[in-house]
């Protein structure tokens, strides 16, 4: 699998070291689950396609029947076109399902979507579209979350060392500026009292 530089903001731009450091920091989003469901949907559509051509030509070859007149063939005809309803159904619901994993649906949301869609349930569709947004919105701001760089610690904060206002009257005039500067709300607390 190849890193697409693209993704990398101001790849053209950067010099080979940060080059090195971007490609080595780039993280591939793993879709090998999805991947993997899209395989077994593919399997499962191929053999109803095959399923269905095999259906087919049964109820081509009883419709011949019919004809004659033969009235075992009607039931059989109206069977196999059941059959084949069903199967072309279930090849549809296959296709999508696949269709809406490769979008990056979770396996049993993509199946729900096209279960509605092959039935023509709009509103179903429209609804697991929203859970599908609002669940790939969470994951993108998890994974920018992730990415960004912690803030950092800051300098260490120097307490104050204990000072009664006649000690520091007594300090040199440039200590008490220091002192004044460094701590001043000790300072103020010093003239407060």
């Amino acid at each position: 699998m190849r890193i697409d530089v693209t993704k990398i903001e101001g790849y053209e731009s950067l010099s080979v070291e940060e080059k090195l450091a971007a490609l080595e920091a780039y993280e591939y989003d793993d879709h090998s689950a999805e991947l993997e469901d899209l395989g077994k949907y593919k399997e499962a559509m191929d053999k109803a396609t095959h399923e269905a051509a095999e259906f087919k030509k049964q109820v081509k070859a009883l419709q011949d029947q019919q004809k004659t007149g033969n009235s075992k063939a009607d039931t059989t005809i109206a069977e196999l076109q059941r059959q084949v309803a069903d199967l072309t159904r279930q090849n549809t619901i296959a296709s999508y399902t696949a269709q809406f994993t490769a979008l990056g649906y979770d396996a049993e949301l993509a199946q729900a979507t096209a279960i509605a869609t092959a039935d023509g349930d709009v509103a179903t569709v429209f609804e697991n579209q929203r859970k599908f947004l609002e669940q790939h919105d969470k994951d993108t701001k998890a994974a920018i979350l992730k990415q960004t760089p912690k803030p950092g610690q800051g300098g260490t904060l120097k307490q104050a060392p204990a000072m009664t206002l006649d000690k520091f009257r007594k300090l040199p005039m440039a200590e008490r500026m220091a002192y004044a500067n460094e701590f001043p709300e000790e300072y103020q607390k010093l003239y407060q009292k």
